[in-house]
């Protein structure tokens, strides 16, 4: 983080705080966080306030606290203006600076001018300067006065230039020069068809933006893809709600057994360091992406395979409530060792993601669908070659598919197909996720 935006303060001008109450809200990258009190004192003056408060680097002086009343009467009685000018100074142009700048502009103008009234074709170039003829001494006739191979040669043949078509020629380089040096009117913009509103990209769209084209830029992404048949998942989420009232969700499920596959894979628990190497993750704590208004945050499961899915269906709830209220601490969103976006609840059967730096891989996951296949009864009779099967031996089955996005400079082909398979193993027979 480098700047931020002052959302509000919450204690005004003069008046009294206590060591941790808080002084104003603060839009980070991806939360509003508190900026809180380390000492009891005085707010004596807010240097930035709400409407100034855009982009602000962190370090500037946002505000001035006392710690007694004493104090805040002698820098009243200053009567010091403490806010910073220097922009007003940049917004009001010196005495003069306009003629400057408008001399400057025309002197450049008419420079670029004599220097288009004396442009040369090649061929012209060549013929000149074998005859030895100066081609100041010439009124070109091509496009912005440019002299012509034809120029060249009359010039040449005839030895004088009075014989070429001044006139006309001149009143051309003149309109030429008026056009450029003339500030172009702006078109008028067309009537739209309804009212458009101009929205502001908020910060976490911006930060959005800038990190997953630097992940698309410096990392090489690979892909692989699995299906997963979960029907045993549905099932057992239909026993926990009868019995218990309620039933971890699918995504709480993929969680699970992402911990569980990284616990058995753990190279897709890793990340590049700057200095080349390969650093495997102690703890395996996974990020998964939540939609709020501002745009993605990925809150945090933490030692997620040390976790039953009860635990981790009370954590995700509470993240993602906190996620699009804005009030999750810094912590809880920065530092996770492996991404998981589920966009099945939208109606997306398959897609794949972008990799969440400085993470080695995500897991794309897609929504169950609807699949017929032979039974494993047929197929244990007649063989997976026969051909002989009638619509009695097939079944349905939902499935869902799953993609891994990896860096390749550290997951390779083979390790991204085991972790799958590790992946798929759970979500199958999802008993496996208790042990």
């Amino acid at each position: 983080m480098t700047s931020g935006n002052i959302s509000s303060w919450n204690v005004k001008e003069g008046a009294a705080f206590d060591a941790g109450d808080v002084l104003c809200e603060v839009e980070t990258d991806k939360a509003t966080v508190d900026y809180e009190a380390v000492d009891a004192g005085i707010l004596a003056k807010i240097l930035i306030d709400e409407k100034a408060g855009k982009n602000v680097p962190v370090g500037k002086t946002i505000a001035i606290v006392v710690e007694d009343e004493e104090d805040l009467a002698k820098l009243q009685s200053m009567n010091l203006d403490l806010h910073d000018a220097s922009a007003e100074q940049n917004e009001s142009p010196s005495p003069g600076s306009d003629s400057g700048d408008s001399s400057g502009s025309n002197a450049n103008q008419t420079t670029q001018a004599t220097k288009e009234e004396k442009m040369l074709s090649p061929a012209a170039r060549h013929l000149l300067d074998n005859h030895g003829v100066d081609p100041s001494q010439i009124v070109g006739t091509g496009k912005r006065g440019m002299i012509t191979k034809g120029d060249a040669l009359m010039a040449v043949k005839g030895g004088s230039t009075k014989q070429l078509p001044v006139q006309p020629v001149t009143e051309q380089i003149s309109a030429s020069r008026q056009a450029t040096t003339t500030t172009p009117q702006p078109a008028e913009a067309p009537e739209a068809a309804g009212d458009v509103t101009d929205e502001e990209l908020s910060t976490m769209r911006k930060v959005i933006a800038s990190r997953l084209t630097e992940s698309k830029r410096e990392l090489p992404h690979f892909y692989t893809t699995i299906e997963c048949e979960i029907d045993e998942v549905l099932s057992l989420r239909e026993t926990l709600k009868k019995e218990l009232g309620t039933a971890p969700s699918i995504n709480d499920m993929v969680v699970r057994a992402s911990a569980l596959a990284l616990r058995d894979v753990p190279l897709v628990n890793s990340q590049k360091v700057s200095d080349g190497t390969i650093e495997e993750n102690d703890h395996i704590d996974v990020s998964v992406a939540v939609a709020t208004p501002s745009g993605l945050i990925t809150p945090i499961i933490t030692n997620a395979d040390k976790k039953g899915l009860i635990e981790i269906s009370t954590d995700m709830k509470n993240l993602a409530l906190r996620a699009r209220e804005n009030k999750l601490k810094l912590e809880e969103f920065q530092g996770g060792s492996f991404t998981v976006s589920n966009l099945g609840m939208f109606g997306i059967n398959d897609f794949t993601a972008v990799i969440n730096l400085p993470q080695a891989a995500i897991l794309a996951v897609g929504g169950g669908v609807q699949k017929v296949k032979v039974s494993k009864s047929k197929l244990e009779e007649i063989g997976f070659e026969s051909n002989e099967v009638d619509e009695k031996d097939l079944e349905t089955t939902t499935v869902m598919t799953v993609s891994l996005s990896a860096d390749r400079r550290v997951v390779d082909d083979a390790t991204a197909a085991l972790f799958l398979q590790c992946f798929q193993s759970y979500m199958s027979k999802p008993i496996r996720m208790s042990l």
